[in-house]
């Protein structure tokens, strides 16, 4: 019988990485949960355990070189090797290129982004040794659909659709797969935390939470099945797939209805 396989995941300890944990867990995997607040990772470890399946939690700060060294050193020195390595973790924040202060800018880019490339860069050795594993890295649809009111977080999630891109041709022939899921609005906890010097912002922000039809089981079933397939770009529901053909065969067209929904909204 062939030991059950290995998913590590940033940002487990709520939301779409929680979700993600629930998931790998009931396919019978085993799951390292990692979060920078180590208490809520422990209390996702906790009732994934019901699943029967080895699970452990672990702190990390996806902002700082040292601690996403720790934790892959934690990771190997538990499991020898990891199958699949989830770089989940993430904040939101909103307003326009002309208002989002250079603080918030770097704070954005250095979790989004970087967040991303450290796990990228720690772990994608590790499984080209082995010839053999899987990188998905969470990015958001705001990398795709040029919407106005949150140039940073589009910025840092489009980087990551970038380096996703350019990871999956350095690792090609490695035996080491990439995927990017681009999910838009799903019901989660992502708006705690939430940073814009423009209260509009996170006013649209929850109100599209709110409305949205998925929850994150939702889209994490969806992004599941779609690593399952080794798809590289994932679009995790019907809406978000319909709206990427879009703008991408109707650039003008796609442009013109998004304006005209986002000036419906802030009404």
């Amino acid at each position: 019988m062939n030991p059950a396989r290995r998913v590590l995941i940033t940002g487990a300890g709520s939301g779409l990485g929680r979700a993600l944990a629930f998931r790998y867990a009931e396919a019978g995997w085993r799951v390292a949960c990692a979060d920078i607040h180590i208490e809520r990772a422990r209390e996702t470890v906790g009732l994934i355990t019901g699943f029967g399946i080895g699970a452990m939690a672990m702190h990390v700060d996806i902002a700082s070189d040292a601690s996403f060294e720790r934790l892959r050193d934690e990771v190997l020195a538990a499991w020898d090797g990891v199958d699949l390595v989830v770089n989940n973790a993430g904040v939101s924040g909103g307003g326009s290129l002309l208002t989002t202060s250079m603080d918030d800018w770097r704070w954005m880019l250095e979790i989004n982004l970087l967040g991303v490339v450290r796990g990228c860069r720690l772990f994608g050795p590790v499984l080209t040794e082995q010839s053999a594993g899987h990188i998905l890295n969470i990015a958001s649809f705001a990398a795709l659909a040029g919407a106005p009111g949150m140039a940073a977080y589009a910025t840092a999630k489009a980087g990551v659709v970038a380096l996703s891109e350019g990871l999956r041709a350095d690792l090609e022939g490695s035996g080491v797969g990439v995927s990017v899921a681009c999910p838009s609005f799903f019901q989660t906890n992502l708006l705690d935390g939430f940073r814009s010097a423009d209260p509009t912002s996170l006013q649209i922000a929850t109100r599209l939470m709110r409305s949205a039809k998925e929850s994150a089981a939702d889209i994490a079933e969806a992004i599941y099945q779609g690593v399952e397939r080794r798809d590289f770009l994932i679009l995790p529901t019907a809406e978000v797939r319909t709206r990427w053909r879009l703008k991408r065969w109707f650039p003008e067209l796609y442009f013109r209805k998004l304006m005209q929904l986002v000036h419906g909204r802030r009404r």
